[in-house]
């Protein structure tokens, strides 16, 4: 497991349900990003390059809302 996979599971954007669905990170081809999918498939959230183009923030996808930033 990768640390941006471990600092997205502390921060409840990626889960581990009992019942062994879980959501994932995967690359996005079209919008040249990650995006993390929940068990269904949909893209829940979006993690970009922040506008200083070092750090990366967290975008969910159905309200626009910035929810965490990666410093690097």
């Amino acid at each position: 497991m990768g640390k941006l996979e471990e600092m997205l599971i502390r921060e409840g954007i990626i889960y581990r349900a009992p019942d062994g669905t879980t959501s994932y990170i995967e690359g996005s081809l079209l919008s040249n990003s990650l995006v993390v999918r929940n068990s269904a498939g949909w893209v829940t959230h979006r993690i970009e390059r922040a506008a200083n183009g070092v750090d990366l923030v967290v975008r969910n996808t159905s309200t626009g809302v910035v929810e965490t930033r990666i410093v690097a």
